[in-house]
């Protein structure tokens, strides 16, 4: 399970600090085990007649095959297969949440879980974006990042340390995410780690060498997956959905090889609060009590 899963997961404990109602709510384990009890095979099917079909499929195919011939086929298997309503994506708009600390103690787990996070104002068309994928690639989104070298090297109290950033394709509303895996009575520790490294990265800011490796880091990475058929073919079917063609790749590409540390830190500062992230923390923290 990624941590994007977990995080989600873990905000859906007890403690969720909005109320039943309110559209930022998330349900609790007990109340998503209660919506699935009900659920039957012939529930099931009835939802898959209702919902599933392929007039709104976006298809991408790489590698070397007879274009006519596989058209005949795709036509074949799936040109009846009509979607019974139509398609309307649901708006994902930023919503401004409180910072929280949620608990959720799970008995006799010698690892404890922890997830922050933090909602940003942008999604992956904002001019901020290519300089946000080479700071978070420096604060936690590679083998030698910033909280990887604090937590794991140099503290030793992470097995697994580091930051995603997911953003949209849409709306102004992307995830960071910050995880690690630690021992349950180190939990103050790493959470201290964690607000030092990012106020550190604020307060001091990137250096030139790390901005210089991380951008190259970051457009190897890039090329790479377009030497790949499934990368390719992924990347094919999501432009295809969006609306968009190679041209936004290269755009993002030619903004990164721009960037200057100056760009970077200033980009981290605009969007990184340590003091509005959410936490979400799982293990056997009353053993060590």
């Amino acid at each position: 399970m990624d941590p994007q899963q977990v995080a989600v997961r873990a905000s859906r404990r007890e403690g969720n600090p909005y109320p039943a109602g309110d559209p930022r709510y998330a349900p609790t384990l007990d109340e998503e085990l209660a919506w699935a009890k009900p659920v039957t095979p012939e529930s099931l099917r009835k939802f898959h007649s209702q919902f599933y079909g392929a007039s709104n499929a976006e298809l991408a195919i790489v590698g070397d095959f007879d274009p006519e011939a596989m058209r005949t086929l795709i036509t074949e298997l799936f040109g009846d297969w009509k979607s019974p309503g139509a398609y309307a994506r649901v708006p994902d708009p930023l919503v401004a949440k409180k910072p929280y600390a949620l608990k959720f103690d799970v008995a006799d787990k010698a690892n404890a879980f922890l997830i922050g996070r933090q909602s940003w104002a942008l999604n992956d068309l904002d001019p901020d974006y290519p300089a946000m994928l080479v700071a978070n690639f420096i604060l936690g989104d590679s083998p030698s990042s910033r909280l990887w070298e604090r937590l794991r090297q140099k503290d030793g109290l992470s097995y697994g340390v580091g930051s995603q950033f997911a953003p949209n394709s849409f709306e102004a509303n992307s995830r960071f995410v910050l995880y690690a895996i630690f021992a349950p009575e180190n939990l103050d520790k790493v959470r201290r780690g964690f607000t030092e490294e990012m106020t550190g990265a604020l307060k001091v800011g990137f250096t030139d060498t790390e901005v210089k490796n991380a951008k190259e880091a970051v457009m190897q990475a890039r090329r790479l997956g377009r030497n790949e058929d499934s990368s390719v073919a992924g990347s094919l079917a999501n432009q295809a959905f969006l609306g968009r063609t190679w041209s936004t790749s290269g755009q993002i590409d030619a903004a990164i090889e721009k960037l200057s540390t100056a760009d970077v830190n200033a980009v981290l500062r605009k969007y990184l609060k340590p003091a509005d992230v959410g936490y979400s923390f799982a293990g056997d923290f009353n053993k060590k009590k």
